[in-house]
């Protein structure tokens, strides 16, 4: 190198201003030098260009992986959805608050809350008393705290003791009052009600919380409301869904989706006191207006949400078949053997399998 810049030194020193930026130094050992000059420039320049394709790549990667895990935003389907969310519940005279709260707090979670069109809440008291009224009063008043600055909250309260008929009159209400406004057919296939209510407020021994039942079917029913939308979206044929559809077409555990252009054409629900039961079995109880007669709607266009990969029922009435391992939760309230899930006893499914 210092042969090299001394040649360099004394031919700038001629007559010459401008060298030639290429020569021979004469000294084999200049040259070596100077490739090592140029090679050393080229490896930073390249290293600086790979160092900045790497930063690039690696920020594309991450936006995408973001994009990729976040969910939905909350009002992903209202444009081509109306939303509105029923939520019922019958008060225990002494445990209530936390299951109420954990339920209204999960609409909120996951989104739904902000997401639905409105938020019907609705309580009633096991007696129509004094102390009752004041525990309306106090559930209200919770409902109002956890979910007034999130959603569009509609809040009733209902003194005495009948069963599901408070809630399930109001889901069945709002299909009847979008068909006075005049809304259409169309309009009323794109509302979409959920209906469910305090699972485990009475049944549940110990930490309400904790029953199995409402911690199995609200991630799915409830919190897997995005999904269920768009496969709504996806399937016109299907009217409603559930946790496990009966061949009746109402879903066990009262925990459903349906369009208001189903509800509106089903029974007007009565009370039956008598009959609890009623109220479960109702979704599948279409109605002629004319004769005044109900049917069975059937579970074909149903959809069942239950995560085992057989999850459509067959029959109910056999006590010889032992329940679906996925769909084990069933157990707990209708005892084993009572369910049938599809290939696990053989025959055609009914209904529809979530992911079908």
């Amino acid at each position: 190198l210092a042969a090299c810049t001394q040649a360099l030194s004394a031919r700038t020193r001629g007559s010459n201003p401008h060298p030639p930026t290429t020569f021979w130094c004469g000294d084999p050992l200049c040259e070596v030098g100077k490739l090592a000059q140029r090679v050393g420039r080229m490896a930073f320049t390249l290293g600086r260009k790979l160092v900045l394709a790497v930063l690039v790549l690696a920020v594309l990667s991450v936006s995408l992986l973001f994009l990729a895990v976040s969910p939905p935003s909350a009002v992903a389907a209202a444009p081509q959805f109306r939303i509105t969310v029923v939520y019922y519940t019958a008060l225990h005279p002494v445990k209530w608050r936390d299951l109420v709260a954990v339920q209204l707090q999960t609409l909120v979670k996951c989104g739904l809350a902000a997401a639905a069109d409105s938020v019907e809440v609705l309580f009633s008291s096991l007696v129509d008393d004094d102390a009752g009224r004041k525990q309306l009063a106090e559930a209200a008043q919770l409902a109002k705290l956890l979910l007034g600055d999130v959603a569009t909250l509609r809040v009733a309260t209902h003194p005495g003791n009948h069963y599901e008929y408070p809630g399930i009159r109001r889901a069945f209400d709002l299909a009847a009052e979008g068909e006075l406004r005049g809304e259409s057919e169309d309009e009323q296939r794109r509302h979409l009600v959920l209906y469910h209510h305090g699972k485990g407020m009475f049944s549940t021994k110990g930490d309400q919380t904790k029953g199995g039942a409402l911690l199995t079917v609200t991630p799915v029913v409830v919190e897997g409301w995005r999904g269920i939308v768009q496969r709504f979206a996806n399937d016109s044929a299907m009217n409603k869904a559930g946790y496990i559809t009966s061949p009746a077409g109402f879903h066990w555990y009262n925990f459903w989706w349906a369009r208001a252009s189903y509800l509106r054409l089903l029974e007007p629900p009565q009370v039956h006191d008598e009959d609890r039961f009623y109220y479960e079995r109702w979704l599948g109880y279409l109605y002629n207006a004319t004769t005044g007669q109900v049917h069975d709607a059937g579970a074909a266009d149903s959809l069942s949400l239950c995560p085992g990969n057989r999850g459509r029922v067959l029959n109910y009435a056999s006590a010889n078949h032992k329940i679906n391992k996925h769909c084990y939760i069933c157990c707990s309230v209708w005892k084993r053997g009572l369910l049938q899930f599809g290939k696990s006893c053989g025959g055609t499914p009914r209904g529809r399998r979530f992911g079908s």
